[in-house]
């Protein structure tokens, strides 16, 4: 049972008018050269990607949520076997109430390292990515990190050439994809029906990609999305674990202006999204909002 200031506070939560106040962002893997389970870009390059949400419900007639925020990236691709990642990711939950352990001002900050063995038909990844996600009243100052603050995200990954045409994907991940921290089995198949075409299917996320011309592709991919963040309120004597999860559809346009930059937009539609607050005593606030719609737009300069 929560105690009785949080149990007022979610009372609140659940009859407040979010309209003011409430911010509330969450990427669909922008972050591609930090991300573990999916292979990183063959050159190295900087880019920030910004996104918008239309107004969700959430449930209960709880109110309206509002979302937006950002992504950094920077990957450096040392060779054919090494690159090296880091990125920042900015999301924003603002419900101006006391009693919720959070400032909603969420960080995550990664370190990738990605190992690469390739072959004549069997290419070898092997990646990792220790980093800090929490609120900014934790991010701040390094006392008040612990385990909590802490992620490390792996994968081992095997890519077989089965034709010219056909790739199988299959390894082992484990990150926060699916919201709590979970290792769980990668595997798919990528076929290229022609020269324009490139269709990935599998586990834990799908892709279709149509190449219009030489520097214009389109593509739609289904994956899940979700974030763990540890969260403290304003005076640090409160504290819990806020995660979220959902699944999202995306549409994208990438255009290649030139050698070295691209521009990229993006929009999307979010599914089955859940936030769950783990409190301090171990007791659970859960709250799930309607489907919402995401746009996205990024920029990206290739330097190798």
């Amino acid at each position: 049972m929560l105690d009785p200031g949080l149990s007022r506070s979610w009372r609140q939560v659940r009859r407040f008018p979010f309209g003011k106040c409430c911010i509330l962002f969450f990427p669909l893997h922008s972050l591609a050269g930090v991300e573990v389970c999916r292979d990183p870009a063959e050159y190295s390059h900087v880019s920030v990607a910004v996104y918008r949400h239309n107004d969700s419900v959430l449930e209960d007639s709880a109110g309206q949520a509002e979302r937006e925020g950002y992504d950094l990236e920077l990957l450096y691709a040392l060779d054919d076997n090494w690159s090296f990642g880091a990125g920042h990711h900015y999301s924003n939950l603002g419900v101006e109430l006391s009693g919720l352990p959070t400032n909603g001002h969420l960080h995550t900050t990664v370190f990738a390292v990605h190992r690469q063995s390739p072959g004549d038909r069997i290419n070898f990844r092997m990646s990792f990515a220790p980093a800090l996600s929490g609120s900014s009243n934790v991010m701040r100052d390094p006392g008040e990190y612990s385990s909590n603050t802490f992620q490390l995200l792996a994968a081992l990954v095997w890519r077989r050439e089965l034709t010219d045409a056909i790739t199988l994907r299959y390894g082992v991940c484990g990150d926060h994809r699916f919201g709590d921290y979970a290792v769980y089995p990668s595997l798919g198949v990528d076929w290229k029906p022609g020269t324009d075409w490139t269709v990935e299917l599998g586990f834990p996320e799908s892709r279709i990609t149509y190449r219009v011309s030489n520097g214009v592709s389109l593509s739609l991919g289904a994956a899940p999305d979700g974030n763990e963040w540890h969260v403290k309120n304003k005076n640090l004597d409160r504290e819990s674990q806020l995660v979220y999860e959902g699944t999202l559809v995306e549409g994208t346009w990438n255009w290649q202006l030139n050698r070295q930059l691209r521009v990229s937009a993006k929009v999307g539609r979010l599914f089955d999204n859940r936030y769950d607050l783990t409190l301090q005593n171990g007791s659970q606030v859960q709250l799930s909002s309607a489907a919402d719609s995401r746009f996205a737009a990024s920029i990206e300069w290739q330097f190798q």
